[in-house]
């Protein structure tokens, strides 16, 4: 997913965060990235990884 200037100005709109110009590039292109890596989180295979419980149930600790 290319994530473009225009779209990190109406996320920052969104989220109510004020970005400058002279940082927009530098933020759309670690935003960019980020996106990159999280898509290629998405390709890996979990399927044989099982849930860990980080917080026992009451009555298991």
């Amino acid at each position: 997913m290319a994530v473009d200037r225009d779209t990190v100005n109406e996320l920052a709109r969104l989220a109510g965060i004020e970005i400058a110009e002279d940082e927009l590039d530098e933020v759309t292109n670690r935003f960019s990235s980020l996106i990159q890596e999280m898509d290629r989180l998405k390709e890996l295979d979990l399927s044989n990884i099982l849930p860990v419980t980080i917080f026992p149930e009451d009555g298991e600790a």
